[in-house]
């Protein structure tokens, strides 16, 4: 039951990954996805160049270099990108905080979901496999790219 309750946290949670870049669970999306893992700017991400693109991300999170991504560091680079997002935000004090507060619980969810063994860090392949997911929900022509080729599916417009 505490299984199921971290993966349907994990999935309403997810989509509030498409507000920044870059996306550290790789955006939902389809055009951000591109654009932000387009190594070339050919318009299509391949999978070398999805690979590129997250292994880079995972070394610039891992600030001790220690080949996994601790709490705190998997939730203090989110918390930056966010309060740098929340300063050019127009919205009140008030609404700024409120969605501070909402999205660092639901940094705490994402870091709990993604380290799948539990071991109390996010290692390469968990940070891998988490991405990958996305990769192939937008490769929804199966064509191994995702491109503006891919059709959206209906339910995500």
């Amino acid at each position: 039951m505490i299984r199921k309750s971290l993966i349907l946290a994990a999935a309403l949670a997810a989509p509030l990954s498409i507000f920044s870049a870059p996306a550290l669970a790789a955006s939902h999306a389809r055009d951000t996805f591109i654009k932000e893992q387009d190594v070339n700017g050919d318009g299509v991400v391949t999978k070398e160049e999805f690979v590129i693109t997250r292994d880079q991300l995972f070394k610039a999170i891992d600030a001790d270099k220690n080949g996994s991504l601790s709490k705190e560091e998997y939730v203090g680079e989110f918390k930056a990108r966010l309060e740098k997002r929340l300063a050019a935000s127009p919205d009140t004090a008030e609404k700024k905080e409120e969605e501070r507060v909402r999205q660092m619980r639901q940094a705490d969810v994402r870091f709990g979901v993604l380290d799948s063994d539990k071991s109390g860090a996010i290692t390469p392949a968990e940070f891998a496999y988490s991405g990958w997911r996305m990769f192939v929900t937008h490769d929804t022509n199966k064509d191994g790219t995702v491109s503006a080729a891919d059709p959206i599916p209906a339910d995500t417009n």
